[in-house]
């Protein structure tokens, strides 16, 4: 049996002590999951991180990062990197750094753990972002970290949040019958989740039952005023067939045209650009001109650059918006052939 060094002998007597298991047992109850089965046996690391997780519970997040960044030399296991991951996660999380939180959580969430928080984190992102598959897939990761026995009152409360989030995004992607399905079961686990009544709303107006529309609204008026008028304006558009997310809009042909007659004199200029790895540069007027072409998008597109083994690939994110899924598809469908022949194209929603 290998003998036990001295630091390992001093951090497991730190870890063994009544003060340091105290603290130990309070982050156990936020992140058990992932701390569990961490660094097994290694009373070092768990040192290291239960002191970063106490700065961090101060908000004291340099200090905590300093710590928590040390325990880098001791990850082996699948269960360390996981830890390692979602606890860096957390300080950037706690510091507002979004996009470093978000793929540092991703990186957590691949091994399959059973904590809530970062899968929830992640989907909200994707979920603000459009990016509606991806919010769905962490929603239902989200979800699945709950058993059906033993929820407690605020288990219920996140699970219907969760599926009424979860019914967000599906509606979005014009999956009626699951969104419907996710709101009833969110309405069964917490009859008063914050929210859904707009979402349910939205459903409503989509199928074009204004009664049902109009109760969703006076709900809002006692239980969510400040978003009441948004809502309001979102489901009028809805009713009226004029949200381009669930309706196709009016298109002016000539503004087709006049898109393809541009981008045939841009075509040297973008070639040039992309082979010197200008590649925002190069896109950017396209977006540009895209919004001029189909200005009910009232914002610049997303347009984005893949590659194959035949080149470069243009490709339009529609985001599951119908008129822009409308729009795109007869773009393409009076795309001259001489640009064809140049130029790839690919329609894709995220």
């Amino acid at each position: 049996m290998k003998k036990e060094a001295l630091a390992d002998k001093l951090a497991r007597k730190s870890f063994e002590s009544a003060a340091f298991q105290q603290s130990w047992q309070v982050h156990m109850r936020s992140f058990g999951p992932i701390m569990e089965p961490a660094f097994a046996d290694n009373y070092q690391a768990k040192v290291h991180l239960c002191a970063g997780l106490n700065h961090i519970s101060r908000k004291q997040i340099p200090q905590g990062l300093a710590k928590l960044s040390g325990l880098d030399k001791y990850v082996q296991t699948d269960a360390d990197k996981c830890a390692y991951a979602f606890f860096l996660g957390l300080c950037c999380d706690m510091s507002g750094k979004q996009d470093q939180m978000v793929a540092l959580y991703s990186m957590a969430n691949q091994f399959g753990h059973k904590l809530y928080l970062p899968y929830l984190k992640v989907a909200k992102f994707y979920l603000s972002g459009h990016m509606y598959e991806k919010a769905e897939k962490n929603y239902r990761s989200a979800i699945s970290c709950f058993t059906a026995k033993g929820l407690s009152d605020q288990d219920k409360l996140i699970l219907g949040s969760a599926y009424t989030n979860l019914a967000s995004c599906l509606l979005s992607m014009h999956r009626y019958e699951e969104a419907e399905e996710a709101l009833t079961t969110s309405t069964q686990l917490y009859p008063n989740a914050p929210g859904r009544a707009a979402v349910e709303a939205a459903l409503y107006a989509v199928r074009g039952d204004e009664k049902n529309v109009s109760q969703c609204l006076e709900t809002m008026k006692d239980h969510a005023p400040a978003v009441y008028e948004a809502v309001k304006a979102s489901t009028d558009r809805i009713l009226a067939q004029t949200d381009p997310l669930f309706f196709p809009q009016q298109l002016d042909e000539s503004k087709i045209a006049a898109f393809w007659e541009w981008f045939a004199g841009y075509s040297e200029t973008l070639s040039g650009l992309l082979g010197r790895e200008q590649y925002e540069k190069a896109l950017t007027p396209v977006a540009e001109k895209l919004l001029v072409t189909f200005p009910f998008l009232e914002e610049t597109p997303n347009v984005a650059l893949g590659k194959n083994d035949q080149g470069f690939v243009i490709r339009l994110q529609d985001f599951y918006a119908v008129a822009v899924m409308d729009a795109y598809e007869k773009l393409m469908a009076a795309c001259p052939e001489e640009i064809r022949k140049q130029w790839q194209f690919d329609i894709v929603h995220e």
